[in-house]
């Protein structure tokens, strides 16, 4: 029998990181009585082969309830990865093979278990049943719905909006990830507030089938380091549950200050006790952003890592930026020169993978973010190949450079 959590302990799990819970009277009462085992789903698209600390609020959730003994089902989306979630973009998403998904589905499983343990946990495939489904299956499934309840998501309705169009098969995913519900019969479903139309277009299916209809609960959306969302496609602005625990340390470090309440709330284990203390102080003046930021970067550090990954990476933090030292283990980079004597600045990042396109480059050192030996380079700086410079690119990345 799954456990009985505390008043408490179900307070915080209803509340904190939880952008809307439904039903929430009925999902407390179960989790509060533990009177059977739920069934827990949560579906994944491995778009990409990573997942981010923003993927950490809701995996969370989700290593509470593994916790106190309820199943967890993963469904990997390898049906409908291959369509796309729509967005509010003006394209619809491209598709993507199956050997593609399944490759990044290895990995995200990995980082996956780096937090949700595989004992209280099973992974299906939706191939299990999608692979069976033929066209009456389609027909049948599509019978359910409406086009005025599909095209009421408001991805759909922003593309209307700007007269962009809707393909069919960007229809079909709600439906798709809708029947994981009624395939695994589940009682809850976890997902984040980008995903609350499908997770209610899976409880409204399970209602029409005759099944008991899923609870939800939904967790807002982290903010990467540019105040948005946090994205997988965009990987320069996240940071990513792989980090280095010196690169995840830096990335924290520089947030935006008006982004630490969401961090401490959402992206640590930290007792909310000490997180509102912590808040508080900020807001009185009593605790410098600084001194606060740190807090928050050896919490998420040791928590993905260890306390001494977390130390070691705060004193190199220390080094490099308060002492304006370079860090101590810059990576050599090769660079041809092609039979040239020096190479502009421009050119030298291009060909050194620093960057992945020379506007990006000009940008960066239009900015005044790159750095030759610690003097700041101008888009005319040329690198003589007699020399061996250190290349500062961004906040935080180095790079040594070998000719060749």
């Amino acid at each position: 029998m799954p456990i009985r959590p505390t008043e408490p302990e179900l307070d915080e799990f209803l509340t904190r990181g939880m952008a809307e819970v439904i039903v929430r009277e009925d999902l407390r009462r179960l989790l509060a009585t533990g009177e059977r085992r739920l069934r827990v789903k949560m579906g994944f698209d491995p778009t990409q082969p990573n997942l981010h600390i923003g993927h950490s609020v809701g995996l969370r959730k989700l290593r509470t309830l593994a916790r106190w003994g309820h199943e967890i089902v993963i469904i990997v989306g390898d049906w409908t990865t291959q369509i796309g979630d729509p967005t509010d973009k003006d394209e619809s998403r491209p598709m993507r093979t199956h050997d593609e998904v399944m490759r990044n589905a290895e990995t995200y499983l990995q980082q996956f278990h780096l937090m949700v343990p595989k004992e209280q946990s099973r992974v299906v495939l939706q191939s299990e049943w999608f692979a069976k489904f033929g066209l009456r299956d389609v027909i049948e499934l599509s019978s359910r719905f409406s086009a005025q309840q599909l095209l009421a998501r408001e991805e759909f309705r922003k593309r209307m909006a700007a007269n962009t169009p809707i393909p069919i098969k960007d229809l079909l995913y709600p439906l798709l990830q809708a029947y994981d519900s009624v395939a695994i019969e589940a009682d809850v479903e976890a997902g984040g507030t980008d995903q609350q139309f499908n997770l209610l277009a899976g409880r409204q299916l399970q209602e029409r089938v005759g099944q008991r209809p899923q609870n939800i609960y939904v967790t807002p959306l982290l903010e990467g380091l540019d105040g948005q969302r946090m994205s997988k496609s965009k990987p320069e602005t996240a940071i990513w549950l792989t980090d280095a625990p010196n690169e995840m340390f830096g990335k924290v470090m520089s947030l935006k200050d008006d982004l630490m309440a969401h961090y401490f709330e959402w992206a640590t284990d930290l007792p909310m006790t000490e997180v509102r203390d912590t808040l508080a102080a900020l807001e009185r003046g009593d605790l410098h952003p600084r001194e606060a930021k740190e807090k928050l970067a050896r919490q998420i550090v040791t928590e993905l890592h260890s306390s001494a990954a977390a130390d070691d990476a705060a004193a190199a933090f220390r080094k490099q930026f308060a002492h304006g030292e370079q860090p101590a283990d810059i990576p050599e980079v090769t660079v041809a020169l092609d039979g040239a004597t020096s190479l502009n600045i421009i050119d030298l990042l291009v060909r050194g993978a620093l960057v992945k396109s020379k506007g990006e480059a000009r940008r960066l050192v239009e900015q005044r973010g790159v750095k030759v030996d610690d003097a700041v380079a101008e888009l005319a700086t040329d690198i003589p190949g007699t020399s061996a410079p250190v290349i500062q690119y961004g906040k935080r990345k180095y790079a040594r450079i070998t000719w060749v």
